[in-house]
């Protein structure tokens, strides 16, 4: 049955691939990283390797897209900063070296070869993004069959809470007790995702970008409907137990406000604001009545244990933060192990010398100890002017979307919203964001905003046209009236 349904997902990939349309070759994709987790569970032995299809799907997308598009235009995606392209070139110069440590220390090529994507998968990633944003039909549509397919494992994420047994509703492997307080633990609902962890970070990107999408609608109707979507996605997170996806839905959503309130224009915010106390007054008695008496006597527990978020943060800053940063410089003597000393491999990669490092686990569960591990002092030097030159050009096609329509803007607006909130997350849960899917989407919604110049100049072509247009009909008409002599 597995192989059957991977025949078929592929073979679609590759019929439309083959006829040169990477287009929806990305919405194949995506519903093969949907499908991975279900197949996965239910394949003897549940390999790990099932994690990777749909990157394998995304690269072929964009070796197809590589081949239409003729070269990667890196001047165009960093346009308002042009310099970035030289340090572009100085970052895979770094993931190459390290590749190379990583390799000498360890000898694994599979080891070497999967930190290396941790790496690169992303900074394609992006490059794709940037197509997909110059494309805004495209990037609305991908993004609905995002939301049509979450929708639908959404509902597992129900079913599973509610002791549905069956195979595809539990966890890979043994699972994870979730101690929730003294005396009480329990496995967090994950539907058909694999982990109750993956389940919660794709609902609350689904939350976001449907709340980015609702808000980016004229319509009040389809605004309306997005943002109760947006809110279901947001209740659902807290079945699985985890606190770091309303984390991420509370930065997302101070992120956003902070963006829109400063280029929204007024009607936009009434028309937003009478949308939010709607879907506001529909979801809490539709809570408070229904839903709360019906998910069972410990779904109190799951409230609470998403009411000590602000607890948790400190605990994991201090720890996976500051304390595995440290601790990463120590261990990695400063000028770092190589690509792959901090991955997750799932089981899939047994290496002695790895580890054999001495607290390499607890360095590599956070973002920032895993980097310093990894690339050394030196490669973050690197990586920080990167980070401070990705932030100059946010900043400039920030300023640049007051020329683009409002529901364009809001829309790009709330992806970067979305892409910014995760940069707690990764500082906390790094395991988290090697995963492929996950990179996909950060890299899609991040790289849409890098587009905002190629749409700007797309504009102002249509509008340069129109006006040629206009004056050749002027002209025309104006010999029409004329008399004849």
């Amino acid at each position: 049955m597995t192989i059957l349904l991977l025949i078929v997902l592929f073979g679609a990939l590759a019929a439309v691939l083959l006829d040169g349309d990477w287009r929806t070759g990305l919405m194949v994709t995506l519903l093969i990283g949907f499908a991975q987790d279900p197949l996965r569970k239910i394949t003897p032995d549940q390999p790990t390797y099932m994690v990777g299809l749909v990157l394998i799907g995304f690269a072929l997308c964009g070796v197809v897209l590589l081949e239409r598009a003729g070269r990667f235009n890196l001047r165009a995606m960093f346009w308002t900063v042009p310099q970035f392209d030289g340090w572009v070139t100085l970052y895979f110069s770094l993931i190459a070296l390290q590749s190379l440590n990583s390799f000498a220390r360890f000898s694994d090529i599979r080891l070497t070869a999967i930190g290396a994507a941790f790496y690169l998968a992303p900074a394609f990633g992006l490059w794709v993004g940037f197509q997909v944003g110059c494309n805004l039909p495209l990037l609305r549509r991908l993004l609905t069959v995002y939301l049509v397919g979450s929708a639908v494992m959404a509902v597992t994420v129900y079913l599973s809470f509610q002791g549905v047994d069956h195979p595809t509703l539990k966890e890979v492997g043994e699972g994870l007790l979730i101690t929730f307080r003294y005396g009480f633990s329990a496995k967090g609902a994950s539907g058909f995702w694999r982990t109750s962890e993956i389940a919660s970070w794709q609902l609350s990107a689904a939350a976001c970008i449907a709340a980015a999408m609702g808000i980016a609608s004229q319509k009040p109707t389809t605004q309306f409907g997005l943002l109760l979507l947006a809110a279901g996605f947001a209740f659902l997170t807290i079945l699985t137990g985890r606190r770091k996806a309303q984390v991420l839905i509370l930065a997302f959503v101070a992120i956003y406000l902070l963006l829109f309130s400063r280029r929204a224009s007024p009607a936009s915010k009434e028309r937003v604001i009478t949308s939010v106390l709607g879907v506001a007054g529909i979801s809490y008695p539709l809570y408070a009545f229904i839903l709360s008496e019906n998910l069972g006597e410990n779904f109190g527990e799951y409230t609470n244990r998403s009411l000590t978020i602000q607890q948790d943060l400190v605990e994991r800053f201090d720890s996976q933060g500051i304390g595995a940063t440290l601790r990463a410089i120590e261990v990695s003597d400063g000028i770092g192990m190589g690509v792959g000393a901090g991955a997750s491999t799932g089981g899939l990669i047994r290496n002695a010398a790895r580890e054999a490092i001495r607290s390499v686990g607890f360095v590599s569960e956070g973002g920032g100890g895993r980097l310093i591990l990894e690339l050394g002092v030196p490669g973050m030097v690197i990586l920080g002017v990167i980070l401070v030159l990705l932030g100059l050009v946010l900043l400039r096609n920030f300023r640049l979307l007051k020329q683009l329509p409002q529901s364009t803007a809001s829309l790009l607006m709330g992806l970067m919203s979305f892409a910014l909130a995760n940069v707690p997350a990764f500082f906390s849960a790094a395991q988290l964001y090697g995963d492929p899917f996950v990179l996909i989407l950060m890299s899609l919604s991040l790289g849409s905003f890098l587009a905002i110049p190629t749409l700007v100049s797309q504009q102002q072509e249509q509008r340069a046209l129109w006006q040629q247009q206009q004056q050749q009909r002027q002209i025309l008409l104006e010999q029409r009236s004329q008399p004849l002599a």
